[in-house]
């Protein structure tokens, strides 16, 4: 096998990134120069760098897992992938393969994907809360599946899946005993040597992960990412974050992350892999509670706070919200979707900084743009700009010709991140890459004279009113600063007169429930918004349809106004 023990990444502070098409991008005049313009390194696999980083770090506590109060070294985590890697081996798993893995946040999940890595197979997580139709035609699509990691609360949806797919090998995750027909980790490992198979790993070409998309405009299709794309990603995105020239470009074994993200999808799973290259402590936890979390953050005097805005929403808008103290934070990132500005302006106000949105995709390993903290400010509205060794370009959808600053278009991506192409879909591998391999997002967006970025909507989201295109973010935006509005989604709904409208889908706080209607709401975003952009219609509901990784559910709130009409 390799060695990897002189592996080190080489930060080139003189020569522009390979992957920069227009050295004049404005955002590269912002970059201090302790900044790295590129980075280059051997390609190596993601388990070979969590291993060499964590090397001098073995006794040092890697999860520390919040609903049984346990802790688990470095060592033990390598104790246990390397028996897993062999265990994996002897059932036959080879390079090519993949291997699933369903579950909610637990230790065993990174001890499992380290383990699957080793054998060279692919890691394919599925989300627990997937029913049984999707989670069978991953495993239909995949086609390379025939063994599976579940934790024993899934085993009900995977014993009805079984019915109408093959799974030869059903381990359990978390079991004192096995359930029919399966076995538990700790007897699938039982007596295995803890020394991975020796198998050799091409980086740039092989997969570590087949992540499934969130399939909120059809079936869910596989991302092949490569041992390659998500190193890259994980570097880019830490080199980037050096915040003096005084600072090392990266601290080992020092910190403490919070892990409340799902890691079955790619912005959690990046997560944790970053964090394990740091060799931090993972606090984990099996799902969000604002209290716990903020209770977290006090005890363990966290730095940095990552999650999505259903998250940032919860927390502040919680008792212990302003009863804990969140002193030690420096910083904290938003993905996934748009955070609301009010949002943005109540966590101000309490801990004293904004939170500075970030921008990804499962396309992109995720992470593409962020606001790291020497920019010149953090703009709330913003994903900030992109990370090392990627560029991003506005081009008009049709023709793909690039636009000018301020205008909306579709945002492009290039980059060492980018994935190697959609599981068994060529067409639609494709259609996504384009000009080379630039892939296109299907995000509307705009870039303002510093190189800031800035999502509008998705494409296909676009309400068109009377000529006019409508951004449902645009309005959300503004309906959440109502006093009675807890949540609210936006969409097109069909209209006989003029083709389709504007709806709102409001979820009211408890507190307004019955003391305010439709056209009280109507009326009031008549005095807010441009007389082309307020909501026609208002339907009160209780709870916001969401993706599994918590984006509003446009699509089933489009289904639900279209099946009104």
């Amino acid at each position: 096998m390799k060695d990897y023990s002189d592996w080190e990444p080489i930060p080139d502070y003189e020569n522009e990134s390979p992957y920069i098409e227009n050295p004049n991008r404005p955002w590269l005049k912002l970059r201090p120069d302790y900044i790295a313009k590129s980075l280059k390194f051997e390609p190596i696999p993601v388990h070979e760098l969590i291993k060499l980083r964590i090397s001098n770090y073995l006794n040092n506590v890697c999860v520390h897992y919040k609903p049984t109060d346990k802790k688990y070294t470095y060592r033990e985590a390598i104790y246990t992938s390397d028996k897993i890697a062999n265990a994996l081996f002897e059932l036959g798993v080879k390079k090519g393969d993949g291997v699933g893995i369903m579950t909610s946040n637990c230790p065993e999940f990174l001890f499992c994907c380290l383990g699957i890595m080793e054998t060279g197979a692919a890691v394919v997580p599925i989300n627990p809360l997937l029913k049984e139709a999707d989670v069978a035609h991953i495993i239909r699509d995949a086609g390379n599946i025939n063994t599976i990691f579940v934790h024993k609360n899934n085993f009900r949806t995977i014993k009805k899946v079984s019915k109408v797919v093959e799974l030869e090998n059903v381990i359990l995750l978390r079991a004192e005993e096995a359930k029919p027909d399966t076995i538990t980790l700790e007897e699938f490992i039982d007596g295995k040597t803890p020394k991975p198979p020796e198998i050799v790993i091409d980086p740039i070409n092989d997969l570590a992960i087949l992540l499934y998309t969130g399939g909120t405009t059809g079936l869910p299709k596989g991302v092949m990412l490569t041992h390659n794309n998500l190193v890259a990603d994980a570097l880019c995105t830490m080199y980037n974050l050096r915040e003096s020239r005084d600072d090392a470009d990266v601290v080992y074994g020092e910190r403490v992350s919070l892990t409340v993200l799902p890691i079955c999808h790619s912005f959690g799973f990046q997560v944790l892999i970053m964090t394990s290259i740091l060799a931090s402590m993972l606090v984990m936890f099996e799902s969000f509670n604002p209290s716990e979390v903020l209770e977290a953050i006090e005890y363990y005097k966290c730095d940095m706070f990552i999650g999505v805005p259903v998250m940032f929403q919860m927390l502040v808008n919680s008792p212990d919200f302003t009863e804990r103290d969140l002193s030690s934070l420096e910083s904290a990132t938003s993905g996934s979707a748009a955070l609301a500005p009010e949002i943005n302006n109540r966590w101000e106000q309490i801990v004293g900084f904004k939170v500075g949105q970030g921008y990804g995709l499962t396309e992109t390993s995720p992470v593409t743009h962020h606001q790291p903290q020497w920019l010149p400010e953090i703009k709330t509205e913003s994903i900030g700009i992109p990370c090392i060794d990627t560029d991003t370009k506005i081009v008009n959808p049709d023709s793909l010709e690039e636009l000018p600053i301020g205008e909306v278009g579709e945002l492009l991506i290039h980059g060492p991140q980018v994935m190697k192409g959609y599981w068994k879909r060529p067409e639609d591998t494709k259609k996504t890459f384009v000009q080379g391999d630039w892939l296109r997002t299907g995000d509307l967006a705009r870039m303002d004279e510093q190189g800031y970025f800035y999502i509008e909507g998705r494409t296909k989201d676009i309400i068109k009113y009377k000529g006019y295109k409508v951004m449902p973010r645009e309005v959300e935006e503004k309906l959440i600063e109502h006093p009675a509005i807890l949540e609210v989604g936006v969409v097109s709904a069909p209209d006989p007169n003029v083709g389709e409208t504007i709806k709102a889908y409001v979820v009211l706080k408890p507190e307004y429930k019955d003391k305010i209607t439709e056209r009280d709401i109507i009326e009031w975003s008549k005095e807010k918004l441009a007389g082309y952009k307020y909501p026609r219609q208002i339907e009160f509901i209780n709870i916001l349809p969401r993706t599994t990784v918590g984006k509003i559910f446009r699509r089933k709130l489009r289904e639900r106004a279209l099946k009104k009409e």
